[in-house]
């Protein structure tokens, strides 16, 4: 359905998203007054989202950087869960926008059923194994025969279409760091992980280094965005301004710097 037939169909939301275009607007001109804007964000792992309770990780940084650079608008950065918060993207409750992801993981590839900002993160996903075993990984079939630890509910291009083909063995568990741990126990050969993720995690962790494989060849790059509901339209150019400014920013620049600990 699209944005003209649910606002005919719930004149409520119709109305809100006026209220909500218009109140930023307005605020953004006036100087006089902040509006706030949820950054909602399901990626419950460092460097990201380290610690809820202190607000620390990368997202709450930008949340503050970016308030910092938008006149008028307050950004604040809240957990959600992915299950819920794609719920409420659906449904048209999500009073926010979401940070941190990639259009392709919400099948808009063209970017027509949502707005997106300026890409403000690159990342990368690492196939990691053990240091005494390695994986030589040139790409998903180089995983046949082996058992993966995966994140639960996340899909993995090549690796979910391997496992379902009877090739390989899939245990899902409740995070990247779990995974890292099932490996060092014995319980899996492998394991497809953040290398943000990875390196915050061994900074924790400086027991573990020197255990772990890297793949030299990644299994997935790609671009963070924000996502930005239709309704939120009129944040999307301050928000891409400021954006802009962070990219030049050395401070922030070096904040995202990847240190690679496999050296």
């Amino acid at each position: 359905m699209n944005e003209a037939a649910m606002s005919a169909s719930n004149p409520g939301l119709g109305r809100r998203r006026l209220l909500i275009a218009g109140g930023l607007s307005l605020l953004a001109r006036s100087g006089h007054a902040n509006s706030e804007v949820v950054l909602y964000a399901y990626h419950l792992k460092p460097p990201y989202l380290e610690d809820l309770e202190h607000r620390q990780g990368l997202y709450f940084e930008l949340a503050e950087l970016l308030g910092l650079r938008t006149p008028g608008i307050r950004f604040r950065t809240e957990y959600l869960p992915r299950r819920r918060l794609e719920a409420d993207l659906e449904g048209g409750r999500l009073h926010g926008l979401v940070i941190g992801v990639n259009p392709v993981w919400f099948k808009d590839a063209q970017r027509s059923r949502y707005l997106w900002s300026a890409a403000f993160m690159h990342d990368t996903d690492v196939v990691v194994s053990l240091h005494k075993q390695p994986v030589l990984y040139n790409g998903p079939d180089s995983l046949a025969g082996l058992n993966i630890a995966l994140p639960r509910g996340y899909y993995y291009y090549g690796v979910d279409e391997l496992v379902q083909a009877g090739k390989a063995r899939r245990t899902d568990c409740e995070g990247e760091e779990s995974a890292l741990m099932m490996m060092v126990l014995g319980r899996v050969q492998a394991t497809i992980i953040t290398r943000r993720t990875l390196y915050a995690f061994l900074a924790r962790r400086p027991g573990l280094r020197g255990q772990f494989h890297v793949a030299l060849q990644p299994h997935d790059e790609y671009e963070r965005f924000i996502l930005v509901p239709q309704e939120f339209a009129e944040v999307l150019k301050p928000l891409n301004d400021a954006l802009h400014v962070l990219a030049r920013d050395p401070g922030w620049q070096a904040r995202l710097q990847e240190r690679t600990l496999y050296r």
